[in-house]
Parts: C-alpha cells; structure tokens; sequence
C-alpha cells in the first residue's frame, strides 16, 4: 500500500469517528436536509403562559326588598292602627304641607279626654298630646273646652287649652274640621303620600 493511500485512509477515519462523536447523522437526498435545517430555524413554539382567572363571583345583594305588583320598586309601608275602643269615636283630617300629614282627634267622652296627634306617610305618629275637656254652657252643647295635659301638641298654638266645636260628624278646632268618614279621608291621605312621591302606610281603621 503505497503512502497515498494510506493518508486517504487515514483522513476518512478521522472524519467517520468526528461524525460518530457529534452524535449528528447525515441525510442523503436535499429534502430531509431541507427539513433539517427548518427544524433547526423555527422551532415549535411553546403555548404561552395564560394568566390565571378569577372565579366569578355572584353580584352582591342590594338588600332592597322584592317589588310588589304595582310596587314601581318602592319598599312596602309600614302598617299604622288607627282603630278606636268602644266608646271612642275617631276623627282624620288630611293635610297637604311640604309633606303630607294626617290629623287625628280620639274623642273618649266617658272619660273625658281626647288624644291629638300628626300621622306621616309612613304610619308613625308624632307631636301627640292629650287633653281634658268638659262642655260650655250655652249654646246647642257642642262647645268643649280641651286642656292639655303637658304642653300642647298642636303646631303654633302654645295655649294650655283650646275650644272644640264636637257633634257626631267632625270637631273643629278653629277653622280646622276633621271628619269621621275615617275611610275617605285616609284614602285622600295616601293619594298625597302617592303625589309626594312618599309611600303611605296600610292604615287599619
């Protein structure tokens, strides 16, 4: 074997054994090497990193109650006794302020007194009072004379005692006539709660 060949020999050993250790192989035909080197270029990409979402949470209770038929959403009113005893006789006037009000006057005339006081929308009594009376002599004995007992409830009137004008229909205090058509005029009361905007309490007469 001449010198050559022996350094040929020697060369393709040295490049077989370099292969061997780069543990690359070699594809023949120029498609596999073009799908080769694609490989090599654009490797898959990985799926990017989602962020982790937040469990739905349900809508926070308003606390407002359910509306009722024909409610428009208002909170049902409050319910209000204006009943009487036996022996009493109630009279309500409806007033038309800045807000709506409702007088009240609870004659008792066994026992002498008669209860005052100012109803709102809502069925709650304010600025209530109570008073003796007696009748006037004279007249056709529909004059009463009211002491307060404390201070006067009414609006205005400081007086310690008032006279009413009482028959079976209505007192007048003044020029005030109150009614005992209970029902008409709570039903006149509620219309102007409804006017105001202001929901009126379910009255029990």
């Amino acid at each position: 074997m001449t010198k050559a060949a022996i350094t040929t020999i020697g060369a393709a050993l040295l490049v077989a054994a370099a292969l061997a250790l780069s543990g690359c192989s070699y594809r023949g035909d120029d498609e596999d090497r073009a799908a080769f080197h694609a490989e090599a270029q654009d490797p898959v990409p990985s799926a990017p990193a989602t962020e982790p979402t937040e469990p739905e949470t349900p809508a926070e209770e308003t606390g407002d109650e359910s509306t009722e038929e024909g409610g428009q959403g208002e909170k049902s009113g409050a319910t209000a006794e204006l009943g009487v005893e036996d022996g009493q006789v109630q009279y309500l006037r409806a007033i038309q302020n800045f807000s709506p009000a409702l007088e009240r006057w609870v004659l008792d005339e066994e026992a002498g007194e008669v209860t005052y006081g100012i109803v709102n929308c809502a069925g709650q009594t304010k600025s209530e009072g109570v008073a003796t009376f007696e009748r006037v002599d004279g007249g056709d004995g529909t004059a009463f004379e009211a002491t307060w007992i404390g201070k006067s409830p009414l609006e205005n009137v400081a007086a310690e005692s008032i006279r009413l004008e009482i028959n079976d229909e209505t007192p007048t205090n003044f020029s005030d006539v109150a009614t005992s058509r209970t029902k008409t005029e709570g039903g006149n009361f509620a219309s102007m709660c409804a006017e105001a905007g202001e929901t009126a309490a379910d009255f029990v007469f």
